[in-house]
């Protein structure tokens, strides 16, 4: 790489690590992100897993809410030429409710269904929801916003955001990596599950020793 560089004439250098006035242009974006995406998620109690979302819906948001210094407009302006509108824009992960519009429902099925806001519609005016019930995203726009509603983590379904609750109802035994007391890298079961054959099987130790017969077996 360093050859190629001679070759085409750049100039390498390196910055220093965790020195985020050294980043370019394109570093800092990416961390406004990330650190936007961070924030969302810990307000709304959702798990990482939604992270994509959340990096799109902050994209989202900032294209439209950010001023470019030199020209005193936002990107969206830029772009468009107009002013875009912000009186759709709701809280990211808080609960709602939506009109169940993909299934057949008959006479006296229900027709709601509880979500979760996840972002907006990039190619319509519809949002982006976490339908707990189909366990997917989708999009809708007959939705009911609880903004007033905090979220709680394990809120709704047991196993939707507590990975112990799943386990517990599959009747699964979590397995976690350790070191031995030998010093060589295993599995042991959980604490329960290992304080239990502790308390049940004594710790023996062996000894190993080399074999020797009377008779050599070579001459």
């Amino acid at each position: 790489m360093n050859q190629f560089y001679k070759m085409k004439g750049i100039l390498r250098q390196f910055s220093i690590a965790r020195t985020p006035q050294q980043n370019g242009v394109a570093e800092r974006r990416n961390r406004i992100l990330i650190e936007d995406a961070r924030t969302m998620l810990a307000d709304s109690k959702l798990p990482t897993t939604f992270w994509a979302e959340t990096v799109n819906t902050a994209c989202y948001v900032q294209n439209r809410v950010l001023v470019v210094k030199p020209h005193n407009k936002t990107p969206y302006k830029l772009f468009h030429g107009i002013t875009p509108t912000l009186s759709f824009m709701r809280p990211f992960g808080c609960p709602i409710t939506i009109l169940n519009i993909l299934d057949h429902l008959g006479k006296f099925d229900g027709k709601a269904d509880e979500c979760f806001f996840v972002g907006y519609s990039l190619n319509s005016k519809s949002f982006r929801v976490f339908n707990s019930r189909t366990r997917i995203v989708e999009k809708n726009l007959h939705i009911r916003f609880s903004e007033n509603t905090p979220n709680v983590v394990g809120s709704g379904l047991d196993w939707l955001f507590d990975i112990d609750a799943l386990t517990r109802t599959m009747n699964y035994e979590p397995i976690v990596a350790g070191t031995q007391s030998n010093g060589f890298v295993g599995t042991k079961p959980s604490d329960n599950a290992g304080q239990a054959r502790k308390e049940t099987q004594p710790v023996k130790n062996y000894i190993l020793l080399p074999l020797r017969t009377v008779d050599p077996p070579f001459s």
